[in-house]
């Protein structure tokens, strides 16, 4: 990997927003320099690669060095177009400016190498709610546009909403909600009103693969299957999010929708309860009910909004099946119990990847996620 090489800056003075000529010089230029400087060896050379255009936007209080190498990481994997949007709208003075740079990465064996490139946009009060226009006008044509919107969603925001517009898909992150309830009931409306036009992608989505999987699994066993039937309760443990750790974490609210959705049941809040320590729905499902608690593990064990353990099982231990967060994470141990004479489990590996690594796999995805949207659904029944 070699080391970020930064075009000099090009700036635009607030009123006639960047322009868009002078950045395209830039970026020519840029190429045109580092291809120059590698024609000294035969076997060096530089290839401009552009499979995507990724948008980012972020805000000023994102950690900005953090991002950089986040986005180090994913242009080895998905080289193209990165727009990164840095908006502080609640600036006095408007400002509008941009700059170019590129990533680069050398393929083995070899000096030659793969590059993507970026453009920074600033943009300070009211200019904020026009930069739209200005990374329309940057986007490479033919190629995917993803946009990761780095903050909560809301419908009635113009610049979110002009940017979704221009996007083939919409990656978002529910772990980092500041008031999960009230901002999934917004992105399950937004979702819905919108169905066909909004793709979209949550990093905290993609979290619960493992313990999705795990869950699922008990069931391919065929001498399992008959059991499913007979689960009365099912307990989902969280740790608190570190956001606001008086609510339900977003990932076991998304959970729960998911087994509601993927066992066809409703969910029913009428005799909904709730409190310090978690809250108990009921899913009903023609004359069949079921319990489900959601519950705080304040033990420290976990990352912040994470789960801690799935518990499912049926009135008087006549079955028991688990997953169960172990050895700080690393882990994830599952148990089945039926009856007195049936005991069988495991313990498998729980790799905790990176955001970058994350978003990586969503940027290999355009289509729509239906069952990521029902599960959405189901957990905005809960909290609503």
């Amino acid at each position: 990997m070699t080391p970020e090489t930064q075009g000099s800056a090009a700036a635009a003075p607030p009123p006639h927003g960047v322009e868009i000529g002078r950045i395209e010089k830039e970026l020519a230029s840029m190429w045109s320099g580092a291809s120059d400087a590698k024609d000294a060896s035969a076997s060096a050379g530089v290839t401009r690669a552009c499979t995507l255009n990724l948008v980012v936007y972020t805000t000023p209080a994102d950690d900005r060095d953090r991002l950089e190498d986040l986005l180090e990481d994913v242009n080895e994997r998905h080289p193209g177009r990165t727009l990164v949007l840095v908006a502080d709208r609640g600036a006095a003075r408007a400002r509008l400016e941009a700059y170019v740079s590129m990533r680069c990465r050398v393929l083995g064996g070899t000096a030659k190498q793969i590059c993507g490139e970026q453009v920074t946009v600033e943009a300070d009060g009211p200019s904020a709610d026009t930069a739209a226009t200005a990374v329309a006008a940057l986007l490479v044509p033919d190629v995917p546009v993803y946009l990761w919107w780095k903050d909560i969603p809301h419908y009635e925001d113009k610049l979110f909403d002009r940017l979704a517009q221009m996007a083939d898909r919409i990656v978002i992150d529910s772990a980092t909600f500041d008031h999960p309830r009230a901002d999934l009931l917004r992105l399950a409306a937004m979702i819905g009103a919108r169905a066909q036009q909004l793709r979209v992608s949550d990093l905290n989505w993609g979290r619960l693969n493992s313990w999705r999987t795990l869950l699922a699994s008990f069931w391919d066993v065929p001498d399992y299957r008959p059991m499913l039937g007979a689960i009365e309760r099912v307990t989902i443990s969280y740790f608190p999010p570190g956001a606001a750790p008086a609510d339900i974490a977003p990932a076991a609210l998304l959970l729960a929708g998911w087994l509601a959705s993927r066992l066809g049941f409703e969910i029913d809040g009428s005799d909904a309860r709730g409190g310090g320590d978690g809250a108990e729905f009921r899913m009903r499902k023609g004359a069949r009910s079921v319990v489900l608690a959601l519950v705080p593990d304040r033990s420290g064990g976990g990352a912040p909004g994470g789960l801690s353990s799935v518990t499912a099982s049926a009135e008087g231990g006549a079955m028991t099946v688990s997953v169960a967060l172990r050895d700080g994470g690393a882990k994830l141990a599952t148990e089945a119990r039926f009856g007195t004479t049936r005991s069988v489990g495991r313990v498998v590996g729980h790799a905790v990847r990176s955001d970058a690594e994350r978003l990586c796999t969503e940027l290999a995805i355009l289509s729509r996620d239906a069952i990521y949207e029902a599960a959405l659904a189901g957990a905005a029944q809960l909290v609503g």
